[in-house]
């Protein structure tokens, strides 16, 4: 792994290794009489539509669910527990234990929810995806969720949404210490269904990959991705990629590259120092998206105040025998960066700087360029601490719309004053260019500068805890405030799960 290396105008990193009896809930799960298969049918067949006019770009690994509608939105609360971010510890006060509360977005209420009993001892949430197992008559939905705790908790989905309880939680996997990002590869275009969570640990610095189905064991722990120095980070997958993922540490200047089938580190790149060359400058890396348009990899990156370096934006370009540094973007200073679900727009969230950078890929092979800079709040108000002002956007949240546009929406982290006024952001793809600041929805708040969003079905929904603990649930086609639902005490993420499974990643092919 050689530091990068100036040539033929471009930098790059030299390889170390060549590149590569029924009861209520059976007839709820198992329901399959006419209607419900020709109600089932004619969804996938608009998803199937949906999906060859669409690129749906991975984000979590389970964007085809999403587009169904029909489904429930899972609330993951804390109740009462609470985790040092520092040390993974987990500890729970008197008061509510932890829940996952099912809310029907339609109805805008708790339907059913999840009881996490003291069996389970102290427990905090952290990153939770929807899956399927392909290898039944019929598949079978899964969700399965970190626990700062260092475990993955598998839910029945099906028992969940019918109100089964405890009964739902099917088993907990003990995974490295202080988890939080995880991400579904159900499926690789080309390749078949492949059926696996990869969980990261930020304590150890590795990835932990569970099979869906097989709930023994682990069946991949350890995938290291870190050099010397463990540290938070992020997984990025996609067909395109295949069969390679790259994965980012914010405690290490590095791109990670990693065989998703041998579950080995193949390459990485290393970045400079700012004294080395500021363009290059990177000392840690973090948010990480791929452009199924120009065929490169973006990555968030942290610079280095003391020597004077500045955060930005790396785009590499994963081809050939070693990973290229094209370019890195000093506008784009943001510490989140994803690809639009029709794969148009890299988006770049900067939270400090209280706006959202928008790329344009351009064609394959080419840098891509900073197209659209919109300011989260009037005049970046948000930067002031200005009472009424909301901005500093956390996440984002994509809906695509029939006309082929694209609804962008933000969940908001300022002023956070407790009065619901934070809010989301929203604008949507054909105002890029015309419109320089998001345009804001109240009705809801968050309790840190972290706020999960997540699109599913008709509706997009973000975790609050002011005016009440729960979540508020938007509509997807305008970004209009449908309601909020009251759960459990301490939300901290959101999720959407489709009310039958889909088969969305069930092909062969």
């Amino acid at each position: 792994y050689g530091p990068l290396v100036w040539s033929d105008g471009v930098w790059k990193t030299r390889s170390f290794e060549a590149r590569r009896g029924v009861t209520a809930v059976d007839a709820f799960r198992n329901g399959w009489m006419m209607e419900r298969m020709m109600a089932k049918f004619f969804a996938l067949s608009l998803l199937a539509l949906g999906s060859a006019c669409a690129v749906l770009a991975v984000q979590h690994g389970d964007e085809r669910h999403a587009r169904v509608p029909g489904g429930y939105f899972f609330a993951f609360t804390n109740g009462n527990c609470t985790a040092d971010y520092a040390t993974g510890a987990t500890s729970c006060g008197d008061g509510p234990r932890p829940t996952i509360d099912i809310v029907d977005p339609r109805a805008l209420e708790v339907v059913a929810s999840v009881p996490i009993t003291e069996d389970y001892g102290p427990l905090v949430w952290s990153d939770a995806v929807y899956m399927e197992s392909c290898d039944e008559a019929a598949p079978q939905g899964y969700v399965l969720a970190n626990e700062r705790g260092g475990r993955i908790v598998i839910i029945d989905a099906a028992k969940a949404i019918a109100g089964a309880g405890t009964d739902a939680v099917i088993t907990t996997l003990p995974m490295g210490a202080r988890p939080v990002h995880g991400y579904a590869i159900p499926h690789i275009d080309g390749e078949g269904n492949i059926g696996e969570y990869w969980s990261h640990s930020d304590a150890d610095g590795h990835f932990d990959v569970v099979k869906v189905g097989q709930w023994d064991d682990l069946h991949r722990p350890e995938v290291t991705a870190h050099v010397g120095i463990p540290g938070h980070g992020k997984l990025l997958w996609d067909s395109d990629l295949w069969p390679y993922g790259y994965a980012t540490n914010t405690k290490e200047p590095f791109l990670y590259e990693i065989d998703l089938r041998n579950y080995n580190m193949t390459r990485h790149i290393q970045f400079t120092t700012h004294g080395e060359n500021p363009d290059a400058h990177c000392k840690g890396t973090h948010g990480i998206a791929y452009s199924k348009e120009n065929k490169h990899i973006f990555a968030t990156c942290s610079g280095n105040t003391t020597e004077g370096g500045e955060n930005g934006l790396v785009e590499v370009n994963p081809e050939g025998d070693e990973l290229v540094l094209v370019k890195k973007h000093p506008e784009a200073r943001g510490g989140q960066v994803y690809e639009s679900l029709d794969g148009k727009w890299i988006v770049d969230i900067d939270k400090a700087n209280d706006e959202v950078v928008f790329l344009e890929a351009n064609q394959p092979g080419e840098i891509s360029s900073i197209a659209h800079v919109v300011a989260a709040s009037k005049d970046n108000c948000a930067l002031d601490d200005q009472t009424g002002c909301s901005g500093m956007p956390d996440k984002v949240a994509f809906f695509p719309l029939e006309d082929g546009s694209m609804n962008f929406i933000f969940s908001l982290t300022s002023p956070n004053d407790q009065t619901g006024e934070d809010g989301i952001g929203i604008i949507n793809s054909k105002n890029l260019g015309t419109q320089d600041t998001l345009t804001h929805v109240p009705g809801g708040s968050g309790s840190s500068k972290y706020r999960s969003i997540y699109s599913g079905g008709d509706h997009v929904a973000t975790i609050m805890s002011y005016p009440h603990e729960g979540i508020m649930v938007l509509n997807g086609q305008d970004g209009s405030l449908a309601g909020t639902v009251k759960t459990n005490e301490a939300t901290t993420r959101v999720m959407y799960v489709p009310e039958q499974p889909t088969g969305a990643y069930c092909s062969a092919d």
